[in-house]
């Protein structure tokens, strides 16, 4: 009967497992939700920052590369690098360097924190902070890498023109240095001159020995 204890017992469990289904449905889709939206989060911190990031799954496939990376390599105009193999991507022989460190880094794990690279691409010098870690999948299957690319050629160039400014200085300090001893001279010549009482002649010898001196 359907008033029974044993009926109603059952009817309570039925409405109870429905509800922590519909519940478990609710967290399910939320927590669904804030991955996704973390996930949108990363991918545009990634794409706007002036780091270059590239990422390779263990196979040596590339599965992000963003655009200060594409910058900074000259890789804008390519392909769409994600999927392919690093060897592809870096075969230019301009970033023959970079993937010999990456090469070596998946053989050997020969991860040195940072390491400074200088690039030619297109005619320009580049000098570039190159760092490559192990980059686990978070699933306990094999690792990847993780290669961070920054672009210190603005640095570089400060602190060319830092330097050259610093010797401009120096410089400009000696030249000025005989000058003053010069002008004093020349000064002193033309009050001797201009007085017309002293013995010019032994103030233009004296004058002129020291400037020449």
């Amino acid at each position: 009967p359907s008033n029974s204890p044993s009926f109603n017992r059952m009817t309570g469990e039925l409405k109870t497992s429905k509800e922590t289904i519909e519940r478990s449905n609710r967290d399910l889709l939320q927590s669904n939700q804030e991955l996704e939206e973390r996930r949108r989060y990363i991918e545009a911190l990634l794409q706007n920052i002036t780091t270059g990031v590239i990422s390779l799954d263990a196979e040596g496939n590339v599965t992000t590369l963003n655009r200060a990376a594409s910058r900074i390599l000259a890789l804008d105009e390519g392909p769409d690098p994600t999927g392919k193999s690093y060897r592809e991507v870096l075969s230019r022989p301009d970033l023959r360097r970079l993937a010999e460190a990456v090469e070596k880094s998946r053989s050997a794990r020969d991860l040195t924190p940072a390491r400074e690279m200088t690039f030619n691409i297109e005619g320009v010098s580049l000098t570039v902070a190159v760092s490559i870690t192990v980059l686990a999948d978070g699933r306990g299957g094999p690792p990847g890498l993780l290669i961070v690319l920054e672009d210190l050629t603005p640095l570089m160039r400060a602190q060319r023109v830092a330097a050259w400014r610093e010797v401009a200085r120096r410089l400009a300090h000696e030249i000025k240095n005989p000058l003053t001893p010069i002008q004093l001279s020349a000064e002193h010549l033309l009050r001797v001159y201009a007085d017309g009482r002293g013995d010019f002649g032994k103030a233009l010898k004296e004058s002129t020995s020291y400037i020449i001196q």
